[in-house]
């Protein structure tokens, strides 16, 4: 018979939370587009409308796992939609924060994912399946949009925001 020292020891299960990986979702940071990709269940409702199209939140996942081939409304969509996701789930008070550092410094996350909203309704190649290979639509950089929406999502601290997950 094994006492749990010796069970742990030799690698047995103890239901440590984690050991399995449910502790990063349980802290309260901004999620990348890979984590809402691969944990739909968390994911707010049934449905959701990303720059003016209502889909299944299915829909919208399959957009997150396939790969975006080049084509800059894709990659813009996959961060706005982690974008949109974290704006709903997260109870931090660094979503409507002022961001400190960056191209959008002044501005909320908030506000500069309703500009990159804009921007994908100027590109309608996600919608259409043709390729989007500029950074330009509508005289907006979706570019420096889409860094910013990548750094909240991946590291909020990059901007200034003090969302309480900085050591990730």
């Amino acid at each position: 018979m094994l006492r749990l020292g010796a069970m742990s020891a030799i690698g047995i299960g103890i239901g440590i939370p984690a050991v399995s990986g449910s502790v990063a979702a349980t802290i309260d940071c901004p999620k990348t587009p890979g984590y809402w990709a691969n944990h739909p269940e968390t994911w707010p409702g049934d449905e959701l409308t990303i720059a003016g199209v209502t889909k299944s939140n299915e829909d919208w996942q399959e957009i997150l796992l396939d790969p975006p081939r080049g084509d800059k409304a894709v990659i813009m969509l996959k961060h706005y939609i982690a974008t949109v996701l974290n704006l709903r789930t997260l109870q931090s008070g660094c979503t409507s924060a002022t961001i400190k550092y960056g191209y959008y410094e002044g501005y909320t996350i908030e506000e500069v994912k309703n500009m990159a909203g804009t921007w994908l309704r100027h590109t309608s190649s996600w919608q259409n399946g043709s390729k989007q290979t500029s950074w330009y639509a509508n005289d907006m950089d979706g570019e420096k949009l889409k860094d910013t929406l990548d750094a909240f999502n991946n590291n909020p601290a990059s901007l200034g925001l003090d969302c309480g997950c900085d050591d990730r």
